[in-house]
């Protein structure tokens, strides 16, 4: 498929994408093999400078709006040109061609491939163009202001337009973290790669054993009740400087138990805080060598034991190295972790409700933590919520409207 990603006025995101070489989508639809137009507004007008092509899905996201972005993925194949404008698109796609080509990420028809080539080959350049300095607006795509005939037209000519509504669903609580058949915990871990695709299955181990990785500490530099996080997830990028990375997963639930604001927000200072500080300062130079490394080497004994799978092991170690033998699969997965463990580890929380403020104050906490390389533990957090069906509609459409 062919199709767009517009960072709107944002360069910055623009040149994070190119830098980083990962691709960032507010929308699900795009997969791995689509052909990328890189555009950006510059002033009124909709301009191209690099195409790509999609490659894995990743959970790099480089960006200071991060959360805005459901679905990213690593590109490759990057090809640079001398900045040109899309309206030329008016010509094929009628007035109203930006909902038809621009608006999450939709897929072009043949016209519209054949016509963005062309032109981008003329403009094609060996060297990348940099975007002109802006500052970043918040543009309003608010349409309630446009009479209904004008609506209607816009529906006519491009029917996909409007949002068309799969069901209605009512938003629950769950019972608790682990209760059997209502618990968080256990939702989620038995649906975790359906419910989180940024996390492919043929790139991730996750190891949801509770109480199985306790880490070694000593008593003054204790901060939480726990050392033992609810599971531990390993994922892969080869195009990571470090490619393993060791996530330290906790599931909290305010569930039926703690519907009052002051209820949830003493939990999440008492408890879930200090609880996600223990395990980020378990790995940070605040706890001496000999300790850090007395729970590497018992984690990484643990995780060779869970049963894990050898030929996902094996296949990511020869994505590294194409000419390692058998033999040297398991030595050299024990070195990569031993590397994710000493510079690319992320405290990861799995909850039912998360503020924007209590999210950056955690991210901020967190942070202060560094690694023996120096680098930061990194704050990772889902929010999941439990919903039930009012109405199912058409399973043929993509949205869902949730009361809660």
């Amino acid at each position: 498929m062919i199709r767009t990603l517009h960072c709107s006025t944002n360069t910055t995101n623009y040149n994070l994408c190119i830098e980083h070489k990962v691709a960032g989508f507010s929308h699900r639809g795009p997969e791995s093999g689509d052909l990328i137009y890189l555009l950006y507004k510059d002033g009124k007008k909709t301009v191209c400078g690099a195409r790509f092509e999609l490659d894995q899905i990743t959970d790099e996201k480089p960006w200071e709006d991060a959360d805005n972005y459901v679905l990213c993925y690593s590109v490759k194949n990057i090809e640079f040109c001398n900045f040109f404008d899309l309206s030329f698109l008016s010509e094929i796609g009628g007035p109203y061609w930006p909902l038809k080509y621009l608006q999450a990420n939709k897929a072009f028809d043949e016209v519209a491939i054949n016509r963005i080539n062309e032109i981008f080959t003329q403009n094609k350049s060996d060297v990348r163009t940099f975007p002109n300095e802006q500052d970043t607006v918040e543009e309003d795509d608010d349409e309630t202001s446009i009479s209904d005939d004008e609506r209607n037209k816009i529906k006519k000519a491009v029917p996909d337009a409007e949002i068309k509504i799969m069901g209605t669903f009512q938003t629950v609580n769950f019972r608790n973290e682990t209760d059997s058949f209502r618990g968080l915990e256990k939702l989620v871990s038995d649906n975790f790669f359906k419910l989180f695709p940024n996390y492919p299955e043929e790139h991730t181990i996750l190891i949801s054993e509770n109480r199985l990785f306790k880490t070694q500490q000593k008593k003054e530099t204790v901060i939480g009740e726990s050392r033992i996080p609810d599971a531990l997830m390993i994922t892969f990028d080869k195009n990571r400087e470090i490619p393993l990375r060791v996530s330290l997963v906790e599931y909290e639930c305010y569930g039926e138990g703690k519907l009052k604001t002051s209820e949830k927000s003493k939990y999440m200072n008492s408890h879930i805080i200090p609880q996600l500080m223990q395990f980020a300062s378990s790995f940070s130079t605040i706890t001496d060598k000999t300790t850090r490394d007395n729970t590497i080497n018992d984690w990484i004994e643990k995780i060779e034991t869970t049963g894990i799978d050898i030929q996902k092991i094996t296949r990511w170690m020869k994505e590294l190295n194409p000419e390692i033998q058998e033999a040297f699969v398991i030595s050299q997965f024990e070195k990569e972790l031993k590397k994710a463990f000493n510079g690319n580890i992320h405290v990861y929380l799995i909850i039912d409700e998360l503020s924007p403020e209590q999210k950056e104050t955690i991210k901020n906490i967190i942070a202060a933590f560094k690694l023996e390389t120096g680098q930061p533990i990194i704050f990772d957090s889902n929010i999941v919520r439990l919903v039930q069906k009012i109405n199912f509609i058409d399973s043929n459409f993509e949205y869902g409207l949730t009361a809660q």
